[in-house]
């Protein structure tokens, strides 16, 4: 897909989104490229949708790695749903049903919230990320005011 200006493609060592006091950093030790897409108000510019997303091709694999990121306050719930309307944006924007299950087989889709503040590994967290496993196929991570990844 095509994203225009609101991708940037990256081989550094250190990859970042940040926003009020928030922030991911992604270690990039190999030099992969990663394209880093501002998603809220560039890509979609309307509607429930996620900071950035992140898009890491692991050609022995042939898979693509996809990271979706909410950089939010405190609404937890907020954050899962704007991850899942931006996910389900992507899915729409595939046309045939070859497409579709080409997206879900060749794609490790990670969701990343982090939060100013995060309730204690309780009940609702662990909802959250088991919903999100069976209906999208993604694995949901969520952390206090930053968050370290390693690709």
């Amino acid at each position: 897909m095509d994203y225009g200006s609101c991708a940037h493609k990256s081989t550094h060592k250190i990859i970042t989104a940040a926003e009020n006091k928030r922030k991911l950093t992604i270690n990039n030790p190999s030099g992969k490229q990663i394209k880093k897409i501002q998603v809220d108000g560039c890509l979609i510019k309307s509607g429930k949708r996620c900071d950035y997303m992140f898009e890491i091709n692991l050609p022995k694999k042939l898979v693509t790695q996809v990271i979706f990121l909410e950089l939010k306050g405190c609404d937890i719930e907020k954050a899962y749903q704007q991850l899942i309307a931006t996910i389900d944006f992507f899915q729409t924007k595939l046309k045939s049903c070859e497409e579709k299950e080409k997206y879900h087989k060749n794609l490790i889709k990670e969701c990343h919230i982090v939060a100013s503040r995060v309730p204690k590994a309780g009940a609702k967290v662990q909802q959250l990320k088991v919903k999100i496993l069976k209906a999208k196929k993604a694995t949901l991570f969520i952390n206090t005011n930053k968050a370290i990844i390693s690709v």
